[in-house]
This record gives structure tokens, C-alpha cells and sequence, in this order.
């Protein structure tokens, strides 16, 4: 009996999703969901969301395939929930065992009072992880689509002008550019190039790190993009410097509603003349909780995710920047 071919393909894999859901007896983890394109709040498990019918299956001798959704979920379903789940448990405890000071041995408490820094070994991964959360992102699709688009269309508009042959068009258009098959099966080969993920990776690593527990009264979003990009430069708009190398940036990744790693741009900080150390461990206030929530409301593609359902972040940055229905990422247009 031939094997059926999945359809639902996850541009966020449900292991991270399910950080932020809340596990029913069913087994199914639930999330509170707002959309971005109608404006509604509701509720739907980690299953059936953040995710494009057949995103990655592909056409191989005319007959389709999902070998690349099934080699995603042996090595991140599988294996990198498990490493992911160890990074939380650490740095939950860590968080934990420094709030209790006062009730432990003497021994532990100046065990614990040591400058301790997050370990690189998990610095290294999370890197890599987020490569491949961005290489694998709708945001990523959407943005080489667009650029296609736009290409496209300007040497549609240069043989319109230079009166060429149309009949070549097609032709040359994909000797150029490649069809919009070849765009997708490029992008989905790079999420499992090791080359190109290290490479992004590295520019995540080279970051200065803070690891943030969140002890304010709402807890962290997520999106369907997972992560948040921003500028630390106030004399800007926040939309100037978004790219994952230009100075100015700060990328927020949250990885449970507790837990968020905040990477500062090193260039940007020495411009500034301030001072962060790397792989420290901060406690995230109101108001820093509130900041990163906008962030990452502004970089959602289509859905924003909340465990709880609090949503008083969420409706004040939509009223004071008059977001409007349908907004996307800046890097998407």
C-alpha cells in the first residue's frame, strides 16, 4: 500500500509551537491566535496552524513528493525538540535556583553567586536552530517571491521598451531567473544546505547574547515567523537596517512564554558605546515584556500566538502604530 503524502507543511515546526500551547487530554496543544488579515482572536491546536497546504512538496519527473517534509520532521521534529527541551530545562532552573537563594546550602549559594554565562555549546545550537527557522519561514518564501516578481516584471518592462522579440521572453526569463518551481525547490534544498545554514548561523553566534526570564505580569508572544528583527538605533524608523547582518539590528527569539533571547548587534553597540555582556542571564520587566510582544506582533506574517490569551500588548501597539489589517514584515514587500 503506498505511503499518503502529507499535505499540512509547517513553516514553524509544531516542537516550537508547542512551548507556547497549552496540552489538552487529548494530547493536542492549543494556542490563542490572533490574525492579522481579519483582525480575529480565537483558539486551534499547534496542528493547524502555521502552516501552507503542500509547502514543501515538490514535482520530481512529473510526480509529486514530500521527501523534504519528511526529512524535516526525522531531524528537527525528532531529534532538535529533544536538544531545544534540555536548553529550556537549564535555563528554567537556573532562573529557578537564583530565585530561591536565600533557602539553599551555603555551598550552593556561592556555587550559584559565580559568574555564570550561558554555555556557547547552546548558543551554538539556538543559532543554528534559528538559521533554520528563517531559511524555512513563509516570511523567507514570501520575500524571494516577491523579488521574483519584481524582476520579473522589469524585464517584462524592458522588452515592452525595447520592442523584443516575445516570443523569447519566457525563454530568457528563465535562463535568468529560473521558473518559480526551481525558486521553490532552491529554497527548500538550502533549508538542509549546511553550508548556507552555518553561514547564517554564525551571524546569529556572533551576536552579543542575553538570555531573559520574563517576571513580569503577561507572558511572551510568538508568530509564524518565531523570531522579531528591530533596530536599536532610535533615530530611525524601525523598518531602516532590517537584514540579518546590517548594524542596528536586534533580533528577538523567543523560545517559551518565560524564556527569550535577545541578540544585539556588536557593531551597532560599539557605535553606541554600550555596554552588554554575552550570555548573560537578565530578568525581562513590564516594560521589556511589552516591547518585545510589539516586535514580534510587528514581524508576523499572517498569525500571532499567546498561551494565555492575554492580548493588552497586542491591542496597544495595534491602536498607537495604526497597524492596519493584512500587515506584513517590512522584508516582505
Amino acid at each position: 500500500m503506498p505511503i499518503k503524502e502529507s499535505k499540512n507543511h509547517h513553516c514553524i515546526p509544531q516542537f516550537y509551537l508547542k512551548n507556547f500551547g497549552t496540552k489538552q487530554k487529548n494530547g493536542e496543544y492549543t494556542l490563542h491566535i490572533y490574525n492579522k488579515n481579519n483582525g480575529k482572536f480565537f483558539t486551534n491546536s499547534v496542528s493547524n496552524v502555521s502552516y501552507v497546504k503542500k509547502y514543501n512538496t515538490i514535482k520530481i519527473n512529473g510526480v509529486e513528493t514530500d521527501t523534504f517534509e519528511k526529512l524535516h520532521n526525522d531531524i528537527f521534529e525528532k531529534r532538535y525538540s529533544k536538544k531545544l527541551v534540555e536548553i529550556i530545562v537549564f535555563i528554567d532552573n537556573f532562573f529557578k535556583e537564583r530565585s530561591f537563594m536565600n533557602c539553599l546550602s551555603e555551598e550552593k549559594y556561592t556555587e550559584i553567586n559565580k559568574i555564570t554565562f550561558f554555555p556557547h555549546k547552546y548558543k551554538k545550537f539556538l543559532s543554528i536552530l534559528l538559521a533554520y527557522f528563517v531559511k524555512r519561514s513563509k516570511k523567507t518564501r514570501l520575500f524571494e517571491e516577491k523579488a521574483y516578481d519584481k524582476i520579473y516584471n522589469m524585464m517584462d518592462q524592458a522588452y515592452e521598451c525595447l520592442k523584443l522579440d516575445r516570443n523569447k521572453f519566457e525563454e530568457n526569463v528563465y535562463e535568468e531567473l529560473g521558473t518559480r518551481e526551481q525558486l521553490k525547490v532552491g529554497n527548500i534544498i538550502s533549508c538542509f544546505n549546511e553550508t548556507e545554514l552555518e553561514k547564517l548561523a554564525r551571524c546569529f553566534y556572533m551576536h552579543t547574547w542575553n538570555i531573559g526570564y520574563n517576571v513580569s505580569n503577561h507572558l511572551l508572544y510568538t508568530c509564524d515567523s518565531a523570531h522579531a528583527l528591530t533596530t536599536t538605533i532610535k533615530d530611525y524608523p524601525s523598518f531602516w537596517g532590517i537584514g540579518y547582518i546590517s548594524p542596528g539590528n536586534m533580533i528577538i527569539f523567543p523560545l517559551t512564554p518565560y524564556i527569550c533571547i535577545l541578540m544585539y548587534d556588536p557593531i551597532n553597540l560599539e557605535k553606541e558605546k554600550k555596554c552588554i555582556v554575552d550570555c548573560n542571564y537578565v530578568y525581562l520587566y513590564d516594560d521589556l515584556v511589552k516591547y518585545i510582544n510589539s516586535e514580534i506582533v510587528f514581524d508576523g506574517v499572517d498569525e500571532i500566538y499567546s498561551k494565555d490569551g492575554d492580548w493588552n500588548h497586542l491591542i496597544d501597539f495595534l491602536k498607537k502604530e495604526k497597524i492596519p489589517l493584512g500587515h506584513k514584515p517590512f522584508s516582505i514587500y
